[in-house]
């Protein structure tokens, strides 16, 4: 930890040694720091820090040595959401409501088999993420905290998924990247309501303008991309105009 003013200074040695904890996804939910680390005894796990105490873990969701590998920590409805695996249900979408022990979600591809839900990002009060359903390939789902999780549309049909990325939050609107399997991967929005819809076709045709880092800035979104032209460059896109190379 590092308070602005006196040099860094380590937290503690979580896995004692040489060996690494490598903490991670560190997450503000209930007054508490939440992330992921790994021990010597129980592997890659659900952890927290209070600032005082000791940082300790929450569960042994997969029980024994073996990791959990939580993932994508992000605090919706008051409860903190991410992707586990527990050894019996595959990586699936989990939750903790910092009292009661984490419990699944759902198991969304049914089985030992995974749908890997992962870019959890809070829209419009629900939970959307990317997840594999098992006939539709990745395509993007969404959470209200009281019914079981449903995909939002089959953007891509078939097996092979649209494959939605960075997911963000715009002006009221949900931007990610994803790819139709006619135009490539190119910048996608969701407003809520309607069926998703492509954005722009920045690379023209089939080829890809793989938009990525999606950032809000002076009510603009900001991003890579490439047009076929210029290689991979910076573009902004305002709602208002035309998508522009920056």
């Amino acid at each position: 930890k590092y308070d602005g003013v006196n040099a860094p200074s380590m937290v503690a040695d979580i896995y004692s040694g040489s060996d690494n904890s490598d903490p991670g996804d560190l997450t503000v939910f209930n007054n508490e720091l939440y992330f992921r680390a790994s021990d010597a005894t129980y592997g890659r796990e659900l952890w927290k820090y209070d600032g005082t105490n000791a940082p300790s873990m929450v569960a042994d969701i997969f029980s024994g040595s073996l990791s959990s590998d939580p993932a994508d920590l992000t605090v919706f409805n008051n409860e903190l959401y991410f992707r586990a695996y527990d050894g019996t249900n595959g990586y699936e979408l989990w939750k903790y409501d910092g009292v009661n022990a984490p419990s699944l979600v759902a198991d969304i591809n049914s089985g030992i088999s995974s749908s890997y839900p992962s870019e959890l990002t809070v829209f419009n009060n629900e939970l959307y993420f990317q997840a594999y359903g098992g006939t539709n390939g990745y395509e993007l789902w969404k959470y209200d905290g009281l019914n079981a999780p449903s995909m939002v549309a089959d953007i891509r049909a078939g097996f092979g998924g649209s494959s939605p990325y960075d997911l963000t939050v715009f002006n009221n609107e949900l931007y990610f990247e994803a790819d139709d399997g006619t135009n490539g991967d190119e910048l996608w929005k969701y407003d809520g309501v309607n069926a998703p819809s492509m954005v722009a076709d920045i690379y023209s045709g089939s080829d890809n303008s793989d938009p990525g880092d999606l950032t809000v800035f002076n009510n603009e979104l900001y991003f890579r991309a490439y047009d076929g032209t210029n290689g991979y460059e910076l573009w902004r896109y305002s709602q208002q105009t035309t998508i522009t190379y920056s």
